[in-house]
Order: structure tokens, then sequence, then C-alpha cells
């Protein structure tokens, strides 16, 4: 039969519904596959019966046949072997059934076959799991889910497919080798996560979708309430680039991080915290860059500190460079007040491009305190300090 004809939804017979008649409490969930295609009906037996026990992709055969269902609804049937299509799935399963056994060689296949297409089921290689990703997160939640912000900023969205496939980049990967359904419900705050729950999303939303979405919430928070510095910097890094850097690279980005008093994940007070800045980075991701993206630098910008840019800089300053501190400032009430007399210390703005104008701004300072940081310890000297202080380039 043509795969055309074998894509019609196939409905139950008389017969049928008089043996469901005689089966009594059973209900028609125990025979799923009788409204879904013969791919998906042929995809989820051989997953089923392949990728089982610490290698399974799925919880359920409705969420297997219903994540086939809009896997290949968005590849528009196709039936191709490569790129995020049911077909290329099926020949991962048909890799894994060969395996013979080989834990890792069966977990890696699997991964191909499941809901993200891992590195192979992809045309975009350079973001594993990100199409399968966004192509469920779209028939799902429709790319949007809700901000912590409560009304104050618009909710999170994730724009057009090839836009989600960057935003997506922002997520730590899953660990290799490879993502199950097991491992993913449990993995914090990783793409494997993601994964498990915009599954779970395409059969229930309404439950599934706050937690699915891009912005880390509910059990894909992770454990604990500290931000993580990697996840952090990654989000940072992928939503704040070109003009809107607020760091040269990661290691500066790293070292401010781990300078900074970490706070609560995802927090929307105005404290000087990293949980701060991660609610704001992806509000940079997900809300708007130009107006998020300062908020997320070394100085906060006004937003992320009841005591403005100033006081994100002083405790930078004695962490980087304590004795050039000691020369310059009696203690910290003397270093916010002399802070508050320099040029951009009000202003809610930053990044690397301004900073690097120079002048005796606040800005400047910040991108010299990131770069001190950055620095071993034992190689930062005075010249790495001065800056920090008011020496060239950041002087008048």
């Amino acid at each position: 039969m043509s795969r055309l004809g074998l894509r019609l939804r196939r409905t139950l017979s008389a017969a049928s519904l008089g043996a469901l008649g005689v089966l009594g409490c059973q209900s028609i969930a125990d025979v799923p596959d009788v409204s879904y295609s013969a791919i998906c009906g042929e995809y989820c037996a051989q997953m089923f019966n392949t990728c089982t026990g610490p290698a399974g992709q799925y919880e359920d055969r409705r969420t297997c046949l219903e994540v086939c269902t809009k896997l290949d609804e968005s590849a528009n049937g196709s039936v191709a072997d490569l790129g995020n299509t049911v077909q290329c799935r099926l020949n991962s399963l048909a890799d894994a059934a060969r395996s013979e056994g080989a834990p890792s060689d069966l977990l890696q296949y699997c991964t191909q076959a499941g809901p993200g297409g891992g590195k192979t089921c992809t045309l975009k290689t350079e973001s594993p799991d990100c199409e399968g990703y966004c192509a469920l997160y779209d028939a799902a939640c429709h790319g949007d889910s809700k901000n912590p912000f409560n009304g104050a900023i618009p909710d999170d969205t994730t724009g057009t497919q090839a836009d989600c496939i960057e935003k997506c980049r922002a997520i730590q990967p899953m660990t290799e080798p490879g993502y199950t359904w097991q491992t993913g419900k449990n993995s914090g705050d990783t793409l494997g996560c993601r994964l498990y729950y915009v599954s779970a999303a395409v059969v229930d939303p309404e439950a599934n979708c706050d937690f699915a979405g891009i912005r880390p919430a509910g059990a894909c928070r992770g454990k604990g309430s500290e931000p993580s510095c990697p996840n952090f910097c990654l989000a940072l890094t992928t939503a704040c680039a070109g003009d809107l850097k607020v760091y040269e690279n990661v290691e500066q980005c790293t070292a401010v991080c781990s300078a900074t008093e970490p706070g609560n994940k995802q927090s929307i007070e105005s404290v000087d915290t990293i949980g701060c800045r991660s609610a704001h980075a992806f509000n940079a991701l997900l809300v708007s860059a130009s107006d998020h993206c300062p908020h997320t630098g070394p100085l906060g910008a006004n937003v992320c500190g009841e005591g403005g840019n100033c006081e994100a800089y002083c405790a930078l300053a004695r962490a980087a460079c304590p004795s050039g501190y000691a020369s310059n400032y009696s203690d910290d009430d003397d270093c916010r007040e002399q802070c508050a007399g320099l040029g951009g210390a009000e202003k809610g703005v930053y990044s690397v491009a301004d900073a690097k104008k120079g002048g005796n701004t606040v800005q400047c300072r910040g991108l010299a305190v990131s770069r001190a940081l950055a620095m071993p310890e034992a190689t930062r000297g005075a010249a790495a300090c001065a800056p920090v202080f008011g020496g060239a380039p950041c002087t008048d």
C-alpha cells in the first residue's frame, strides 16, 4: 500500500466497537494507534521493541504516537533519510536493532531516533536536538511560555523555527551518551529536560508547556536555589552578541559571575545577584535583547542592584583588586559615594562597545574590572587594576 494511502486516518469499524463493548472498562486508549498514520504506528512499534529500559525515549505509547505525528507534520510528510523526519528516525531504529546490545551504541542510535533527533536527524547539526525540540514546542505550545514577571513585560516567545533553533542553543546540551525520557525528566536545566516536557506537552499542553519552554521553569530549573555560572553565561552569550555584548569572552562572564553573589535562580528582585541577571538573560533571549542585555552585565545597569551601577562596581573592584581598593576607598560607603560622581553612574545602559569608548565612567571601569577578574590572580598586577580605579583609558 502507498504511503499516501496509509496516511489516511483510520476509524473504528462496527466490529471493533462491538468488541469494545465486550471489553467493558477498557478504553480506546488501550488501542491508541487506530487514529494514527501507518508510519507512526511502525515507528512506535519499532521504538518500543528496540529502545527499551534505560534506552527508552518515550514514557508511553501515546506520547510516542503524538510526537511522531507532530514531527511528521512539521516535515510535511517527508520520507527523506536526512533531516528532522520520521523516516530518518526509522533508519536510526534499524541501526539500533543491529547494535547487538552494546549499551552505548544502542543509546546513541535510540537518541537519534527519539524526539530530538540527536546529531543525525536534523539539518542543523551544529545544534543537536534543537530542530526536533523546536518543531514540537511550536506544535504543542505555539512557541510561547509565561515569564516570571507577572505581566510586567511580554511573555516569552521563540519566534520562527529558525529563531527557536538559535535560541535553543542557550540551553545546556545533554551529556553523553544521549537522551532517555527517564534521565531527561530529572536532568534539571538542560535540553534533555525540555525534550521530556515538550514530549509530554504534545499530549497535555496545559500541564506541561510552561516547563517545556527555553526559560528554566519548574523541574527544568534544576535542584538547589543558586544559579549556575555555565548556564548563565551560555544563555547570556547566546542572547547578547555584536554591539549588545556585555563581556568580551566567556572567561570574563564566568569570572564576574563567580565574584558576584549568586542569589536565587531566575530572581525578579532588583538585587545585585546572578539570579537577577539570569532572569534578564532570558528576557534578552526571549523578549528584547536591546532592552535587557545591559541588565545582564557586570554592573547590572541600575536594574540588578538596589544601589545601581555603583553597588556592583564596588563589590567587583574589591574582589578583583583588594590592595587598590583599600588605597582608593576607606570603605564600601566611600566607594559608592565616589562612584556616584562618575559619568554614567545613573545610566541604565552597558555594553562592551560603549565601555571601550573610555573616559572616567563607571561603564569603562566595569569593563576594566571584568578584564582584571578574568586574569589569573597571580598575574593580576597594578597595570591590570589601574583602570579599575580611574587609570587610562578610564580617565578624563
